[in-house]
């Protein structure tokens, strides 16, 4: 079955204001392709990564390292889509994405 990948609005502008973070405009641009390239992944294969042990809540959620970056792709699925809830940084108020579950 394909889900469809949705991404909600704040984990949208998290990645944009990550990106925008670097001084240099490539390194922004390249964070946004690996998050991308991450999001390929987890639409091909989205039970390859392991739940977050610190999440006890109903849905499994899972999270998906940003290749070259220290971000994580914060996900779960359903029967009809695969939901990014976040693009938590690793070493940044670790589990704030969790207020928007």
């Amino acid at each position: 079955m394909t889900r469809v990948l949705r991404e909600l609005q704040a984990a949208s502008e998290e990645l944009r204001a990550g990106a925008l973070w670097y001084d240099d405009p490539d390194v922004g641009q390249r964070l946004m392709d690996a998050a991308r390239e991450a999001q390929t992944l987890i639409a091909d294969m989205p039970f390859a990564w392991p739940p977050v042990p610190e999440w006890d809540g109903e849905e499994v959620i899972r999270r998906k390292a940003v290749s070259g970056f220290p971000y994580g792709v914060i996900y779960y699925t359903t029967d009809t889509e695969i939901v990014i809830v976040a693009y938590a940084h690793e070493r940044r108020q670790p589990g704030y994405w969790m207020s928007r579950l």
